[in-house]
């Protein structure tokens, strides 16, 4: 073999294997994705609420329309109901929802891809937050929690602080059996946790399951009539 040979078939090697520690590094499923949302001129407790939000994957873009609003109050030791968050619930095809107390939930994959839009109406830290996600997944005998469960609430509970005027981004998309639930908010890039379409379920299961808590009770009217 001719030095020339062995150069040639060095350099080619040596690509290949460039190459490959390319498709190693780089995710071969990478997605383009987005949260677009489009503010209105209507109000609901001093925050415009969304008229529309452009939900962007793959190069596709899924025009989610409002459905409903509501107010999240929480009784302190009990007593005195204190606002804690606005929310407003945006669908891709709204028309699915079954506007019962019983079927909601469950027709909400129908009109997904869906949005949660959470909107903080005092200073909570991300603890906080996750620690009462946790609480009303209990009410609905979810334990123990799922690893894709208790992986975002942990996301959650390493936000320092939601601030007052602050909004939280919550996309939940199924793709057959699968389910994909995106997490944006003002201080990081968008998160996202994927697991079997139960998950996705269960994590809604806070504000459209069974409740035992009195004002998260009355939120969950404001949004599914």
């Amino acid at each position: 073999m001719t030095t020339h040979s062995l150069n040639a078939i060095l350099k080619t090697t040596s690509l290949a294997l460039f190459f490959c520690t390319l498709c190693i590094m780089t995710p071969l499923n990478l997605k383009a994705l987005d949260i677009k949302t489009e503010k209105s001129t209507d109000k609901f407790e001093d925050i415009f609420l969304l008229k529309s939000s452009i939900f962007e994957i793959n190069k596709n873009e899924l025009k989610l329309a409002n459905v409903s609003h509501g107010l999240r109050k929480k009784a302190i030791f009990g007593l005195v109901p204190v606002r804690v968050y606005t929310l407003q619930l945006l669908a891709f095809k709204p028309s699915a929802l079954v506007k019962t107390d019983e079927g909601f939930l469950q027709s909400l994959k129908e009109a997904g891809p869906i949005q949660l839009e959470i909107n903080f109406l005092r200073d909570l830290p991300g603890s906080k937050i996750a620690d009462s996600f946790k609480e009303s997944l209990e009410a609905n005998k979810i334990k123990p929690l799922s690893d894709e469960m208790n992986a975002l609430l942990k996301m959650m509970s390493e936000v320092k602080e939601f601030t007052s005027g602050s909004a939280l981004s919550l996309v939940i998309n199924w793709n057959q059996d699968k389910a994909t639930i995106y997490i944006k908010n003002a201080t990081a890039a968008i998160q996202s946790v994927e697991g079997p379409s139960l998950f996705a379920e269960q994590f809604l299961s806070i504000w459209f399951g069974q409740i035992k808590d009195s004002k998260l009770k009355d939120l969950k009217k404001e949004l599914i009539k």
